[in-house]
């Protein structure tokens, strides 16, 4: 066993805060006494390994001497050193800082601090704060309060919470409630540019429900979900609206159900998208169908969404492949707005060795289309679905596709527990009218290398040293670009169900 010898070690060894016993005893579904089951037991191993703080959680099981019928069950946890923090040096004038804990007290509890500078906006200092409360009374509701006051937006807001974890969970649901000011997007991802301050009160609730269905795969769990939601946006401040103008910021209610019927089974690997320890791979299917109807300022419209999402594992070849496909839009009186196609695949090799070194390519072709969207409505390339460390408001339009390839190696290079990895990567993207054909539309580049570090004993973001070259970039982009960011992990879409939602487009 390594024992911290420099002061770095000793000094993080005094600030960590053990994960509670009785805080990763009270995450468990498996309770004194049920019968030991293969799956369930691995679902509980995959909830814990999937906290943020934690590095890797293995069962073991024990016979009892003198008994046939009972054992014991050891849950071994490693921790990661919860404290983290991230600087974004955007330019001279702009930047930010965050300190975070994911483990407060060793009981799962998550805070955020953070400021930030700007000197070109009127409001030069701002700051965020963040509280998160996980599993409330082994209930497995968490809640949470977020403050930001910046140039951007001010924010308040409530959140309850209480997600389908496990093929265990019958119930869940969600609330919550906010109110910003001064702000110039409703979502981050707003389709639209908007110059003038937007205040609004925003409000979302849900519920759902889980029923277990018969499967000839005894690890293969088949579940049927009905879910309910509502959610309201009411402007206090915008832009001019009629009932032809403006359409995007009119005052609306929501009210949606969705039926989803999936299977899902994981398989364990590693050095995907983590450096190292244990990542559980989902495979399977997602099929769901939303209906609703959304009760506007100035209309009235039905909802209708269809949602198919498969993922594959190739035994033989070791590889992985994600699809998915998605349309959804609005029917308002007699005719079709807003309408929404999504095409994404997603596929990623098997892992290569030649010596010390492991090697994966990954390769993903994404379209989107919009179908009558509002008229001050569109989508850029700068999404993670685009070209990557792409930012221009110049292509736009309301059809894109793109094509992604990536080759990455890890190292067996270590520096201070932190491990090295060196990628590289070409992305090229069309984009514009979707009167057009894909390969009529203008089309742009992006092609770079780069290195990241990662330390799988610390909750921080994945380092990130990038230079790329954009050829034909637009007038508001510049090329080359080059610089340094914290990254969060990629994540899996493993076939969960969430409150029902329509399908952004972005």
């Amino acid at each position: 066993m390594q024992r911290a010898r420099i002061w770095l070690e000793k000094t993080a060894n005094r600030l960590h805060n053990t994960s509670s016993r009785s805080n990763i005893k009270k995450l468990l579904y498996l309770q004194e006494g049920d019968t030991l089951d293969a799956f369930n037991t691995a679902e509980d191993e995959r909830l814990i390994r999937n906290l943020p703080y934690i590095k890797d959680a293995q069962f073991i099981v024990i016979p009892v001497m003198g008994s046939a019928d009972l054992v014991d069950l050891y849950l071994l946890v490693k921790d990661q050193f919860s404290w983290g923090f991230n600087i974004d040096a955007g330019s001279l004038t702009s930047t930010s800082a965050e300190l975070y804990n994911q483990n407060l007290y060793g009981r799962g509890h998550e805070i955020k601090s953070g400021f930030e500078y700007n000197s070109s906006k009127e409001q030069k200092w701002g700051y965020i704060a963040s509280y998160k409360i996980p599993n409330i009374g082994r209930s497995h509701i968490s809640a949470g309060i977020t403050f930001s006051d910046n140039y951007k937006k001010s924010l308040i807001e409530l959140s309850v919470k209480r997600k389908f974890e496990t093929y265990m969970t019958k119930y869940a649901g969600g609330l919550i409630l906010s109110k910003t000011m001064h702000s110039d997007k409703i979502n981050s991802n707003d389709p639209i540019l908007n110059e003038e301050p937007l205040d609004f009160d925003y409000a979302s609730a849900w519920f759902g429900r889980s029923f277990k269905l018969e499967s000839k795969k005894k690890l293969a769990k088949t579940q049927l979900f009905s879910t309910i939601g509502y959610s309201s946006l009411n402007f206090f401040k915008r832009p001019r609206v009629k009932p032809d103008l403006n359409e995007f910021f009119h005052n609306k209610r929501l009210y949606l159900a969705s039926l989803t019927l999936n299977q899902t089974q994981y398989f364990k690997s590693n050095l995907i998208y983590n450096f190292g320890r244990t990542e559980d791979i989902p495979y399977g299917y997602l099929m769901q169908v939303t209906v609703g109807f959304e009760d506007r300022e100035f209309s009235y419209r039905r909802y209708l969404a269809f949602e198919y999402q498969r993922a594959t594992h190739f035994y033989k070849t070791k590889a992985y492949l994600f699809t998915k496909f998605a349309i959804g839009g609005y029917f308002n009186r007699d005719h079709y707005e807003q309408g929404n196609l999504i095409l994404q695949n997603k596929l990623i090799s098997r892992l290569r060795k030649s010596g010390r070194y492991r090697f994966r390519n990954f390769v993903e072709l994404n379209y989107s289309l919009g179908i009558r969207r509002f008229p001050e409505e569109f989508i850029t390339l700068n999404t993670p679905t685009g070209i990557r460390g792409f930012k221009s408001l110049e292509a736009t339009g309301t059809q894109r596709l793109t094509l992604k390839l990536e080759h990455i190696t890890f190292t067996p290079f270590i520096a201070g527990g932190f491990r090295f990895a060196l990628f590289n990567f070409v992305d090229i993207g069309t984009i514009g009218s979707n009167q057009n054909q894909p390969f009529e539309n203008r089309a742009y580049y992006g092609a770079g290398l780069g290195l990241r570090l990662n330390n799988e004993n610390l909750v921080f973001k994945t380092i990130e040293l990038r230079f790329a070259i954009y050829p034909k970039a637009p007038h508001d982009f510049s090329s080359p670009q080059y610089g340094i960011s914290g990254e969060d992990r990629p994540k899996f879409s493993n076939f969960s169900v969430d409150r029902p939602k329509t399908i952004d487009f972005e």
